[in-house]
Order: C-alpha cells, then sequence, then structure tokens
C-alpha cells in the first residue's frame, strides 16, 4: 500500500517527540493550566496552574516541573500549547528564549478529540492541558519557529492593515446609514468615502442646506479633488435631487446630528491616513525581499498584494506544493465521498482569513489580466454561471502558477498558445455574455399597461 505524503509527514512529527517529555499546556488570560506526560505517554503527578506573571513563568512553572520531572533539559523536555486566541503567544515566546522546543497544537484538534476520551464531551482545564499533550505525542502539531525580523514586521503590519480596512468600511457603512435616513438620494449620486463626497459634506448634510448651495462656489474645487470626474453637473444634480428628497425631518437635532458627522469623516480621514501610511511601508519592507518581483511580475497582482501575501505566507520557499498554501487558507476543497455518493464539495474555510480574503482578490484581479486564470474562469463559466465558485476554482491555478516560478526562480512569461486558446473562448464567452446581459435588461423593463 503506497503511503501519501501527509502520513509520512505525520509519521515523522510523532517519532520526533518519541521518548520525550511532553508538557501540555491550555492557556488562560490569568492562569495556564499544564500537564506532565512521560516518554510512555503516561501522566505524571497531577495537573498543576500558573499564574501568567513574571513570578508565575519564573517560579512556580520550574517548581513544579522539578517536583513532577526531576532531571530534565532542553533536549528531553519539549513544551506543547494551544493556540487558542492570543493567549498562547507570551507564553510560546518565553519558552522559546528559554531554549526549549515549543510545539503548537491547534484548538480543534482539542475540541474534536474530546469525545475520544471515555466519550465525554465535557471540558475541563485539566482535560485540555491532557488532551494538547496526547495529541503533541500523536504527532498533530506544528513546531513554533522564529522568523528573520523583517518578515514578523510584515507580517505585523498586515494584520494591523486588515484591521485598520475593517474599521474603514465600519465607518463608510455608519456615513451610508445617516445620509440613507436624512438625504437618501445623495448616496445613490456620490460615494460617501470620496474625497469629493466628504468635501461636501463637510460642507452640507441636509436636503435644505444642499439647496441653498452655490455651484459656482465650489465648482473648481469640486473639479480639482475629483480630477475632473466631477463638475458642476454633479452638483446640480444633487441640488435637484434635495429639493425633492424623501429624507426624515431632524428639525431641532441638526446640531447633534452635524456633531456626529463632523465625527466620522474626522475618523476616516485617520484611517485613510494610517493606510496610506501602512501601505507605503509595506511595499518598501518587501521589495528587499527576494519573491516580491516574481509575485509583480504575475499579471493581476499589485505591490500591495504582493506584499500581504509575502507577509501572509511567512517564507514562500518552505512551500513544496500549492496545496499547502491552499490548506493554510482554507480554500482546499472539503470532500464527502462515501461508496456511490458524492456530496457536494465546497472549500474547507478553515484556516487564515485574512490569507483566503487575499487569494480571493487576487485571483479576481489575475482572471481579468492572467492568461492562465483567465482560461479556467472562462471554462468554468461556459459550464455553469457562478462567479464566486469559478474565481476559487481558478484561485489553485493562480497558486500552482506563482509556486512554480518560485520553484523555477523566475519571472513570468506570457505563452503564446495561452493567449490562442484565450482568444477562442473568450469568442465563445463574449456572446453568450451580451445575451445574458441583453435578458437582464430586458426583465427589468416595466410591462406596458393594456389599452
Amino acid at each position: 500500500m503506497k503511503k501519501t505524503k501527509g502520513y509520512l509527514r505525520s509519521l515523522e512529527r510523532k517519532q520526533w517527540v518519541s521518548g520525550k517529555i511532553i508538557v501540555g499546556i491550555d492557556p488562560a488570560k490569568e492562569k495556564h493550566q499544564a500537564v506532565v506526560l512521560d516518554e510512555h505517554r503516561m501522566q505524571q503527578g497531577k495537573s498543576f496552574s500558573f499564574d501568567c506573571t513574571y513570578e508565575g513563568y519564573n517560579q512556580k512553572l520550574w517548581e513544579k516541573l522539578d517536583a513532577i520531572v526531576g532531571k530534565y533539559n532542553t533536549d528531553n523536555l519539549v513544551f506543547a500549547v494551544e493556540t487558542a486566541c492570543d493567549l498562547w503567544r507570551t507564553l510560546v515566546e518565553y519558552l522559546f528564549k528559554q531554549g526549549y522546543t515549543v510545539l503548537l497544537v491547534n484548538p480543534l484538534t482539542t475540541y474534536h478529540s474530546r469525545p475520544l476520551m471515555n466519550s465525554d464531551y465535557s471540558k475541563t482545564d485539566p482535560k485540555d492541558a491532557l488532551l494538547v499533550a496526547t495529541n503533541a505525542h500523536n504527532g498533530n502539531y506544528r513546531e513554533y519557529r522564529k522568523y528573520s525580523s523583517s518578515i514578523s514586521n510584515l507580517h505585523s503590519m498586515s494584520i494591523n492593515y486588515n484591521k485598520l480596512m475593517k474599521d474603514r468600511q465600519a465607518v463608510i457603512l455608519r456615513i451610508m446609514a445617516f445620509m440613507g435616513e436624512v438625504f437618501p438620494e445623495y448616496v445613490k449620486i456620490l460615494n460617501v468615502e470620496i474625497e469629493t463626497s466628504l468635501y461636501l459634506l463637510e460642507q452640507y448634510f441636509l436636503p435644505d442646506h444642499f439647496q441653498k448651495m452655490k455651484i459656482k462656489e465650489h465648482e473648481m474645487k469640486v473639479r480639482k479633488i475629483s480630477h475632473g470626474n466631477h463638475k458642476s453637473d454633479t452638483l446640480q444634480k444633487i441640488k435637484e435631487q434635495a429639493k425633492r428628497s424623501i429624507g426624515r425631518s431632524v428639525e431641532g437635532e441638526e446640531e447633534t446630528l452635524r456633531l456626529i458627522l463632523d465625527g466620522w469623516i474626522s475618523e476616516f480621514r485617520v484611517l485613510a491616513k494610517s493606510i496610506k501610511t501602512l501601505k507605503k511601508a509595506m511595499i518598501g519592507l518587501a521589495k528587499e525581499m527576494e519573491h516580491f518581483e516574481i509575485l509583480v511580475s504575475v499579471p493581476g497582482i499589485s505591490e500591495l498584494t504582493a506584499a500581504r501575501f509575502i507577509a501572509e505566507c511567512r517564507c514562500l520557499a518552505e512551500f513544496v506544493h500549492y496545496k499547502q498554501i491552499e490548506k493554510m487558507a482554507g480554500s482546499n476543497l472539503r470532500l464527502c465521498d462515501s461508496g456511490t455518493y458524492a456530496g457536494t464539495r465546497r472549500i474547507n474555510g478553515i484556516g487564515n482569513k485574512r490569507l483566503l480574503n487575499l487569494i480571493y482578490i487576487m485571483t479576481c484581479n489575475a482572471a481579468k489580466f492572467n492568461p492562465e486564470v483567465r482560461i479556467k474562469f472562462i471554462r468554468r463559466q461556459l459550464k455553469k454561471r457562478s462567479y464566486r465558485k469559478n474565481i476559487f476554482a481558478a484561485s489553485s491555478v493562480l497558486m500552482r502558477l506563482i509556486m512554480c516560478l518560485i520553484k523555477e526562480k523566475r519571472t513570468y512569461e506570457i505563452r503564446d498558445e495561452a493567449i490562442k486558446e484565450l482568444e477562442k473562448l473568450e469568442a465563445k464567452y463574449n456572446p453568450e455574455k451580451k445575451d445574458r446581459k441583453r435578458r437582464k435588461r430586458s426583465k427589468k423593463k416595466p410591462l406596458k399597461k393594456a389599452a
């Protein structure tokens, strides 16, 4: 029977921890719970807890281990820690600095292994600590490692960038909801997040205000801010809509609402400035890394997405197969096949959500400009129309392409055969696309009243 690569890797991990003492730790906010398993997978002594303080780390932990284990060193003792939220980070960093090997156990592994112990579904800290140690003994772990300072900095910036973008989107939604209540027609004319809209909302926000707006006073300013995209016709349209707005009356609330809107606009500007600064720093740092030029050479991958992709993958050179990246992101398929039954295939969704979202964005752009990715996307679209599913299906082509370029250490080059194949598919796809749009427009047209 042929052994799979996954099985062999699991076997290697299992063999590595054999003959070692494992300290399983279930991290918490105030106190960490620990249990010790000897070389034969037998629990030694009782489980114990130690505080998340200097004294807990430097005194109580080692006193308990001295009493239970006796003689130990960095060669025969390893720590297994559950990666629950961010409660494990300080402990893992401390143990790593002490020279010990630290094994990270996924919380889902602990969760699914609870009923295996005496068919008991209960959750307690001592039980979870024992399960963490047992799973590490079975090879269900990944080893903690320290990355270079540049990679760590880029990863931290990527996490912060993602949080700032979420905050920015939350502010946009607040402003949209606000304007949708007092002047709903405004959000149909201008996107609230663009600079032109922010400039106008700092001056006016109620329909009564926009009715009194003098177009000539703002025309040149709006034209300059929008780089010519918005002119007097946009201002005129807003003014006309203000005359017949269905927004609610805010009599007696105007000053309060003005304060609220000004606060949100100020918050949006601060976030936009922080995002711009962070984006520049990320790209500057990523340019110093070896795989940046390779990623940017692929059509559809921008400098920002390349920098974020490197940050989330940490070390692209360590990946042997593109499916490892998919599994890390959770974009790999979850199969449900048994006998003659074949269930619906869906993406796993369990993994790095930032990386999953990033792969989706990269594939959306690559499906427009990259021949190999677009070929896969169009083939799927011709078979069955489903944009989101077909984008995820085409993401495998993009990941495979990136891994090939990294292994060969070269930038992307367009192949003539790919262009010819794409042209044939485009000839089939475009007429169908036009017909679909025509059918949609015909459905939207109102029915003529009978004479």
